[in-house]
């Protein structure tokens, strides 16, 4: 199961620092994680809107285009624009 780490603002907002999730099989790269997140309702697409985030996979800063799979330690958190 992927990690995934809310970080700063955005784990306030959503109030969660973290969770295990295994991925979906349509989910595989960090667009798709965020859209599958927003699903989720309420707080979720109004925060993780995708020119927004930052995202770390594996401890490296990356682009929301890459892969990502459910060994992945994935880092999220609100740019600052």
């Amino acid at each position: 199961m992927a990690r995934i780490l809310y970080f700063s603002t955005l784990a306030d907002r959503l109030n969660i620092t973290a969770e295990e999730l295994k991925l979906p099989s349509g989910v595989q790269d960090l667009r798709g994680l965020l859209a599958f997140l927003r699903k989720r309702g309420e707080e979720w697409p109004v925060y993780l809107v995708d020119d927004r985030i930052q995202a770390t996979v594996n401890k490296n800063f990356v682009e929301l285009d890459a892969g990502i799979n459910d060994q992945d330690e994935i880092g999220l958190m609100m740019t600052r624009r």
